[in-house]
């Protein structure tokens, strides 16, 4: 058992450093098309730093996985993988917010010096309206996509299926528990307070929802409750089961020839 959580160990260390590496390179795309957007250039790398922070995303949830492998085995380095693999999942999220927010939404950094006598031309306030309720759609595309993946997800058979989903679940329940950053950032903006009720009823008159991340947040929280209960009742099955395999076992290797001297230890046993 500890040598298969050693190899787990050394799996998250090697995984995690390649997660790094693609979160560095998603992090890179992400400021060279930052510069060009601040020189009134065109973004050029979206496409290929969306693949790059959905890949980021999919091994993160994996790490996690492994992460929950060593938590249940008790193994002494998994508080230590738990909090590197979050720090990753929370680069993840930063990054993603700050593509959403300076990329997705078309908006220019401020600038906070001026160097020449040109008048820097401010964008028509229409313009960053939109670009501001463009944002807030991706949120809400965000939201129902997750919904839907909360809809339509499985209940595993068997223990180690359950335990993958559950270790799975943790980490997109993470994703949704830190994404009400991002809802609250999108509030606190001056033009998206603003923007908030054209949005819901663009999208379908939801004005009188409080919170667009209340759904699937909802709905998160019952699945992960409801794996972990699986997952007890799955476990305590298996052992079960695995005790009366022993019992089975036991009972057909056993003599139970006249000549076997144990015969009335057995017979004791029965009654």
């Amino acid at each position: 058992r500890l040598e298969r959580l050693q190899r787990v160990v050394t799996k998250l260390q090697m995984e995690s450093g390649l997660c790094e590496e693609q979160l560095n390179q998603a992090d890179a795309l992400l400021q060279a098309d930052v510069r060009l957007l601040a020189a009134g250039k065109a973004a050029q790398r979206a496409a290929e730093l969306e693949r790059d922070l959905d890949k980021a995303d999919g091994m993160i949830r994996l790490l996690f996985n492994d992460v929950q492998t060593l938590k249940d085995g008790r193994h002494p380095q998994g508080e230590q993988m738990y909090r590197r693999v979050y720090r990753l999942h929370e680069r993840l999220v930063a990054i993603r917010t700050e593509y959403n927010l300076r990329l997705k939404s078309g908006a220019v950094p401020a600038v906070t010096t001026v160097t020449t006598t040109a008048a820097v031309p401010q964008r028509p306030r229409a313009e960053l309206e939109e670009a501001t309720l463009r944002y807030l759609q991706d949120l809400l595309a965000w939201v129902e996509d997750n919904q839907r993946r909360l809809a339509a997800a499985e209940w595993g058979m068997d223990l180690p299926t359950v335990e993958a989903q559950l270790g799975s679940h943790r980490g997109l329940h993470q994703s949704i528990e830190e994404f009400r950053a991002k809802i609250d950032r999108a509030r606190a903006d001056e033009v998206g307070i603003a923007m908030c009720g054209q949005m819901w009823d663009t999208v379908g008159q939801r004005a009188q929802a409080q919170c667009p991340l209340c759904p699937p947040q909802t709905s998160s929280k019952s699945r992960l409750r409801h794996l972990e209960s699986l997952q007890s009742f799955v476990s305590a099955a298996t052992k079960e089961l695995l005790w009366l395999s022993e019992r089975e076992e036991e009972e057909v290797t056993f003599d139970w020839s006249h000549h076997n001297p144990n015969m009335a230890a057995k017979k004791d046993s029965y009654s």
